[in-house]
């Protein structure tokens, strides 16, 4: 725990810690979800800049590393102090902090930190107690270690490309970054069970995190089918492929977008399907044949592929009469297991989400704007996530950091600057 510090009811979660954040985009949610619990996150930045800064889009289209739209949404309740930990003075400055730390997180290539003198066996002398965390493409060890890479590689080799698409074309990425999401995610879990183990111990100790294999854990169900059936998942486009070997749509398309809905046989889907009949009967769109289906019986490992078009035909022309927001309160009415596919704007506006408080409007001062961001991914009734603040400016808090936490004199930060250590 931070030296000086104690936690008291009704701070956030881990309002006592320090954290230092020293990835690029491959680890920045890992210091964003800490920062949000509570943590007092300082992002490390080079002078100049960080490059995950040159990450679009940007505020009103204008390029700017002051205003990436991407660095905004991943260093929300961090601070931000400059410094170069590969001059001599930066890696001393470095270990300065890390004496008063309690987390540090890292996505540099494995060894960088060990040629430096930063290794987490040369931080755990100055602090026995530190934990780092490193989150790198493939782990610390192993053939891939120190291969160079980039999210579309690591979401290729984690497997999760190969679902993605349709079935009789290539493989496709999904359009926003992926890999290094579940990789931040994972160590920020990873951490927590570090520091809770440091609780218990008072040990700290190394979480080595591979966004590959945190990829792969989003395909659980795929390696398990290959483990026991030897049954090599295909992709499924908008359909689900069943073992028979029929498909049918999952994403159906309606008046103003999609509603996603998966259609069951036997007894888990015999309720919904005679909902969906009923309500399609009550418009005078569902067919005799689907009136007059058993649908209890309706068995995927019996019927025929064209027995499912039919179905799935009869229901697309049905869905393609109504909007979004009337397919959804007919569900809600009709007891039909179903849900509306969201864009963006749609999402900010969804009541649920509005009536929960999820999101928060976050000031930008040096914009003279406000922003709209997601909020806190989860609610504490004892330490709830209180204050949110905007992603810092290059160096924004190297005088409060450097001068009145670390006993600097202006003058000796205007000289460190000068030298190009901060």
């Amino acid at each position: 725990m931070t030296k000086g510090k104690e936690w008291q009811r009704g701070d956030s979660l881990l309002s006592p810690y320090r954290v230092l954040d020293l990835t690029d985009e491959k680890g920045l949610l890992c210091g964003k979800i800490i920062a949000d619990l509570g943590a007092d996150v300082i992002k490390i930045e080079k002078p100049g800049g960080d490059s995950a800064r040159n990450i679009g889009p940007f505020y009103h289209d204008i390029p700017d590393p002051q205003k990436s739209l991407s660095w905004f949404a991943f260093n929300t309740n961090k601070r931000g102090i400059t410094l170069n930990i590969e001059t001599t003075d930066g890696k001393e400055i470095f270990k300065r902090l890390v004496k008063s730390t309690d987390i540090v997180i890292e996505s540099f290539d494995p060894g960088y930190m060990d040629r430096l003198g930063l290794s987490y066996s040369d931080l755990s002398t100055i602090n026995p107690q530190i934990i780092m965390t490193s989150i790198t493409a493939f782990g610390q060890n192993g053939p891939y270690a120190k291969y160079k890479t980039s999210d579309i590689v690591v979401f290729a080799m984690g497997c999760l490309m190969s679902q993605c698409g349709y079935p009789d074309r290539p493989p496709v990425r999904v359009s926003s970054p992926q890999s290094f999401m579940h990789a931040g995610a994972d160590a920020a879990e990873g951490t927590m069970v570090a520091l809770y183990h440091r609780q218990l111990t008072g040990e700290g100790q190394h979480v080595d995190v591979s966004a590959q294999e945190g990829v792969i854990w989003s395909t659980g169900e795929n390696i398990i089918e290959w483990d026991i059936l030897k049954l090599s998942a295909k992709r499924p486009g908008h359909e689900v492929k069943r073992p028979s070997g029929l498909h049918c749509p999952i994403i159906w398309e309606c008046k103003d977008g999609y509603v996603s809905m998966v259609l069951l046989g036997g007894q888990p889907g015999a309720k919904t399907n005679r909902r969906l009949t009923e309500w399609m009967d009550r418009e005078g769109m569902a067919p005799d044949f689907l009136k007059n289906k058993d649908w209890p019986n309706w068995d995927w490992q019996k019927i025929t592929q064209e027995e499912v078009d039919s179905v799935a035909e009869a229901i697309a022309i049905f869905f393609k009469t109504h909007t979004k927001a009337e397919i959804q309160a007919g569900a809600i009415k009709n007891v039909i297991q179903l849900a509306p596919v969201f864009n963006a704007e749609e999402t900010t506006t969804n009541p649920q989400l509005i009536d929960r408080d999820y999101f928060v409007n976050i000031e930008h001062d040096e914009l003279g704007d406000t922003i709209t961001y997601p909020g806190a991914f989860a609610k504490f009734s004892e330490t709830p996530i209180r204050n949110w603040r905007r992603a810092p400016l290059i160096g924004e808090h190297n005088e409060e950091v450097y001068v009145k936490e670390l006993g600097f004199s202006k003058e000796e930060l205007n000289l460190l600057k000068r030298g190009g250590v901060i």
